[in-house]
């Protein structure tokens, strides 16, 4: 239906390897296609990422950039998402001479041809990452180009990478300018770490935190993140193999349903965690045992978050009703 965390380089499918391979005349190893997934036995965070290199070095073209956005948005529209927003570092596609801005006008090609081609039945846009990894400056030109490009389905920034490289204050700079160019804000936060990076990353202007599922539920906390409206955004199967959580039942979606925290379930990495934000929801449904009212209200958690116009809100909580008098019910073994 819809999903709000969505890397583009962590949902290449098969296919689009062996395209892009062929493509670029780059071996994709003797391990194929195993090394595009991460088991359940993932050791850490670290080791999760390691499965980006691979996707990254096939993502140095325009034409490949364009592509594989392409690709993606005609996946999610025959799964049957309707909205959808998809983020990736362009300071990450920079080995063969492309500018960041260059990057993000090859991905902005290949969304708008697929929302064409589908028929309008599905809207997505993009969310440009700064990586921690990274410096400042590259980092500046990610939220220089996200400015430039914010009427053109860009719309917003991420903090992405290893969070225990640098606190997200390091970056301070970085979404002091975003503030004053008023882009929309989300950051990772909370996965690798614990509470006190979610409330550093509200501080530096996020309105929505990218999986945050070890935020402290003490009442100061909780009154933090439900006066300033903050949203999260669950990815639970990624969780687990990054050694987040142990088991499902771990992710602390009733305890912040009952807190009434607005949260949110996506898929994070449709390849490298071999999984959609459909069957995700299921995994949810299932776990808690979740009732279609406690589900709707997840979706429209995350059509109230999305960084879109409310006309088009609007449309998408019709939609989303109409979903759920038809085949939803049964791909989310709803009752």
């Amino acid at each position: 239906m819809i999903d709000l965390h969505l890397h583009l380089d962590g949902s290449l499918s098969e296919d689009d390897f062996k395209y892009l391979a062929k493509l670029n005349n780059i071996d994709l190893g003797d391990d194929f296609p195993n090394n595009i997934y991460v088991p359940m036995e993932c050791k850490s965070l670290d080791e999760y990422l390691e499965r980006f290199d691979l996707p990254v070095k096939l993502l140095q073209t325009a034409e490949s950039i364009e592509y594989a956005t392409y690709s993606l948005v005609k996946r999610l529209c025959a799964l049957g998402l309707f909205y959808a927003e998809i983020r990736f570092a362009p300071l990450l596609h920079l080995t063969k001479g492309m500018t960041q801005f260059e990057v993000v006008k090859s991905a902005l090609c290949g969304l708008k041809k697929a929302i064409k081609e589908c028929d309008y039945k599905i809207d997505a846009n993009l969310i440009l990452c700064c990586m921690r990894h990274a410096s400042i400056e590259e980092n500046l030109t990610t939220v220089e180009t996200a400015h430039l490009l914010s009427n053109d389905k860009v719309v917003a920034i991420d903090l992405a990478g290893g969070e225990t490289i640098h606190p997200c204050s390091y970056f301070s700079e970085c979404f002091s300018l975003a503030r004053r160019y008023k882009l929309n804000i989300t950051i990772h936060a909370g996965e690798a770490t614990g509470s006190d990076e979610i409330m550093r990353a509200i501080g530096e202007g996020a309105v929505r935190i990218g999986h945050g599922v070890h935020l402290s539920l003490d009442m100061f906390s909780v009154k933090k993140v439900n006066n300033a409206k903050i949203t999260f955004e669950f990815c639970p199967t990624s969780n687990l193999q990054t050694k987040s959580l142990k088991t499902y039942k771990d992710v602390p979606l009733r305890q912040f349903i009952n807190k009434d925290i607005r949260v949110t379930i996506n898929c994070d990495n449709m390849t490298v965690s071999n999984t959609d934000c459909i069957k995700e929801m299921a995994i949810m449904v299932k776990t808690f045992k979740l009732d279609k009212r406690e589900v709707i209200d997840i979706y429209d958690n995350a059509i109230n978050a999305s960084f879109t116009s409310e006309e088009n809100k609007n449309k998408m909580r019709s939609i989303m009703l109409s979903a759920f008098d038809g085949s939803m019910l049964e791909r989310l073994n709803l009752k």
